[in-house]
């Protein structure tokens, strides 16, 4: 039958306790052929069981030390060796290749960012130029005009260009040779559009506004008119684009 380590230790000090009891008691023991006439006190020689007991004990309690202490001992872990540091460095590189792999996507992402504003901005200028054209409808045509007072159709176009930050020459044959050659099906609000009138090549001009329609500085005076109309559908020359 075991005994659990508790149970050997509280056996021993009863024990223990008892041989220390017993030294302390004298025991008569009646002399061989007397009657009680004389009585030898016999002392019981306990120093050695109670050294033997408390050795017995010691080495109980040490035993339960060491096992409770080998069984809380950390087990420690293996030391890598040399040979896995490579591991280690591949490893680390790739993690940082991982980090490093999202920036140009980062980058590409801003480069986005700042085309959309541009085109924003690009919409916002454009807004404003053909706001600026359509207002100044009602003024008169006046040959060579510049100003609010008059516009011939070269003049209108360089006074509204000019109102948004964009130089233009000054004659409708030279706003012709400048730009983006643009075709009919490309064309945008803020194009130039350019007719054969009075003159071959290039000798009106008007700016195209969307839906088909552009305004322009006619002898009318400033007004939008249709490019499906006869008189300049059969004159159209062509389109450019400046900003």
């Amino acid at each position: 039958m075991l005994i659990s380590s508790s149970g050997r230790m509280w056996l021993g000090s009863t024990v223990l306790a008892g041989l220390m009891l017993a030294s302390s008691l004298s025991v008569s023991v009646p002399a061989a052929g007397k009657i009680a006439a004389k009585t030898t006190l016999i002392s019981i020689p306990t120093a050695p069981y109670t050294n033997i007991v408390r050795t017995q004990l010691q080495w109980q309690t040490a035993s339960l030390t060491f096992q409770e202490g080998k069984d809380s001992t950390p087990v420690s872990k293996p030391v890598s060796s040399a040979s896995s540091t490579p591991n280690n460095v591949t490893e680390s590189a790739d993690k940082l290749q991982s980090r490093v792999v999202p920036e140009p996507a980062a980058r590409s992402k801003s480069i986005q960012v700042a085309a959309e504003s541009q085109k924003q901005v690009s919409r916002s200028v454009t807004s404003q130029l053909i706001n600026n054209a359509l207002s100044l409808q009602g003024v008169p045509y006046r040959f060579g005009g510049t100003s609010r007072n008059g516009f011939d159709c070269s003049g209108f176009t360089q006074y509204v260009y000019r109102a948004s930050n964009t130089s233009l020459p000054r004659t409708a044959a030279e706003q012709f040779r400048i730009g983006t050659v643009i075709s009919r099906g490309q064309l945008q609000a803020g194009d130039l559009v350019f007719f054969s009138t009075y003159a071959s090549g290039a000798s009106h001009v008007g700016i195209y506004i969307g839906g088909g329609r552009f305004v322009h500085a006619s002898n009318k005076g400033i007004r939008v008119t249709n490019l499906s109309d006869n008189y300049y559908a059969n004159r159209y020359l062509g389109a450019r684009r400046v900003n």
